[in-house]
């Protein structure tokens, strides 16, 4: 477990309070314990990290991601020490769950093309556009989530669907990420949990 947790990397941590999620960083891993820095947290996001609290953890390895929940110990500044969890979970890429996307989705050779959003995993996104793009090619695009981050990445078409929408052709267009930093997909598997507990939590 310990050499798990120490060979990840492009960790992202989530405290109680979704919106100060941030990066954190190793920089020592015990047998019962994990020292990491949240190098670009605010002091307002660091005020939300205080011993005892319970965070989720997500990162990446040669298997794919990894997610663990853990308790923090102590807390110094930029610095905090978390237990070393008994058990992680591997999330590999059919496991990506998709939830509705209201956020923001524009592309950066292209204005006002996206119509509505669909949904949205860490894998791909559904949309509507009104021009219709080309399947195999990749399309620069951004991404805003409700968290105030944005991802920068390319999409590739996978399915294009000519569609009426308000009396007037669109396409409805299922493409999957292809260029994307890790620590992007590890945002939008948290952003996914993030939305699936809080629609479990409405029932």
């Amino acid at each position: 477990m310990r050499n798990i947790i120490k060979n990840g990397k492009d960790f992202r941590i989530i405290p109680e309070k979704f919106e100060s999620s941030t990066v954190c960083n190793i920089t020592d891993a015990k047998e019962d314990s994990i020292d990491f820095t949240l190098p670009i947290a605010s002091e307002a996001e660091l005020n939300d990290y205080t011993a005892g609290d319970e965070v989720e953890i997500f990162g990446s390895n040669n298997e794919g991601l990894i997610y663990f929940v853990t308790k923090i110990i102590n807390k110094s500044g930029k610095n905090i020490t978390v237990n070393m969890p008994e058990s992680y979970k591997n999330i590999q890429r059919r496991e990506y769950s998709r939830v509705d996307f209201k956020g923001e989705l524009s592309f950066v050779d292209y204005k006002d093309v996206v119509l509505q959003t669909d949904d949205i995993s860490a894998g791909g996104l559904k949309f509507i556009s009104s021009i219709p793009l080309e399947e195999h090619l990749e399309y620069n695009i951004n991404i805003g989530l409700s968290n105030n981050l944005t991802i920068n990445c390319t999409i590739q078409p996978i399915r294009i669907q000519q569609i009426d929408y308000n009396g007037k052709n669109a396409y409805s267009i299922s493409g999957k990420f292809k260029t994307i930093e890790s620590i992007d997909r590890i945002a939008l598997v948290q952003y996914s949990f993030r939305s699936l507990t809080e629609a479990e939590n409405l029932k």
